[in-house]
């Protein structure tokens, strides 16, 4: 186990190098100046130089790759070139933010998906079935923006249960979360219902289900401990790299709703081209997708120990 999990680490290296020389790579190429964007277009000629001289920005393009490198792996992302504020210091603000939004949304979507597709799959061709994929269908194909305007109309407008926008005050408030969660959980719970139907109808035609419903075994068992255990394994993959996307920024939603995460701080440095920022998130994501990926693959060997570290 420990060696797997070594292993795994040592070949997240290259990966995560390769992202920082592509980040770097875009970054250099871009079209734009830095010290323009900081300064203004009408600044004088004499400070711009002296800028770009303690930004290092003279220096030819792999000494500049080499200290960019460095100063990542140390922890140091640089400032944003807009607000002059560390974006290490920022992330650590924006992320916990996004993270809370994120496992709201898994959570729901998780439950709502899986049980909607056990039991289209547990009564499959009935009229329970059609409406419950023809629901999906119908959630996997409406624009996430649009969902969010629907439930902020109905909920916070119209009947006033929910505010309009938001975190609220403290660490916590469930009224400012389940909206931006149901919004942000909702394409997702469709698709995975539809996927885990697909997965469990394949599951309960096995000769082993056969078996023990010969045995006179509960159906709620068979379904439950014979057949969804067998599923989780896919579906596992699809639920943690979706939570790994939705870590990476829920771009849309936490724009409808003002949510101050990690997305949102990403395209407002987009439009700003602050490359630093965008740098720097760039870097966090890929570090959110290889270590979910690693947690969904020991995950794996929990859920059937007859797959194999090696």
């Amino acid at each position: 186990m420990i060696q797997y999990i070594l292993r795994r680490l040592l070949l997240i290296i290259p990966v995560l190098l390769g992202v920082l020389f592509l980040t770097f790579v875009l970054m250099y190429l871009v079209p734009g100046d830095p010290v323009l964007t900081m300064l203004g277009q009408h600044a004088d000629d004499d400070i711009i130089q002296r800028m770009r001289t303690e930004l290092h920005l003279d220096d030819p393009w792999y000494q500049q790759f080499f200290s960019y490198l460095n100063r990542t792996i140390r922890g140091d992302l640089g400032r944003s070139y807009i607000s002059h504020v560390d974006v290490t210091t920022a992330l650590k603000q924006k992320i916990p933010n996004t993270f809370k939004l994120a496992l709201a949304a898994i959570i729901v979507s998780t439950i709502m998906g899986i049980a909607i597709g056990i039991i289209s799959a547990v009564y499959k061709n009935s009229w329970l079935d059609h409406l419950a994929m023809t629901v999906a269908l119908l959630f996997i194909s409406t624009p996430v923006f649009w969902f969010g305007m629907l439930l902020i109309y109905l909920f916070s407008m119209t009947l006033g249960w929910t505010p309009v926008s938001g975190m609220g005050e403290g660490s916590f408030n469930l009224k400012h979360l389940i909206l931006p969660a149901l919004t942000l959980g909702s394409r997702f719970a469709a698709f995975l219902a539809r996927y885990t139907r697909s997965v469990m109808l394949e599951v309960i035609s096995e000769d082993y289900i056969r078996t023990a419903r010969a045995k006179g075994v509960k159906e709620s068992l068979v379904i439950l401990k014979h057949g969804l255990r067998n599923a989780l394994i896919p579906i596992v993959t699809v639920v943690g790299m979706n939570f790994a996307s939705l870590l990476n920024g829920s771009v849309l939603t936490e724009t409808i709703f003002a949510w101050p995460g990690f997305g949102r701080y990403l395209v407002t440095a987009i439009k700003k081209r602050d490359f630093q920022v965008i740098a720097g998130c760039v870097w966090i994501g890929a570090l959110i997708f290889v270590f979910v990926n690693l947690i969904v693959d020991i995950i794996y060997v929990m859920l059937d120990p007859r797959i194999s570290y090696d």
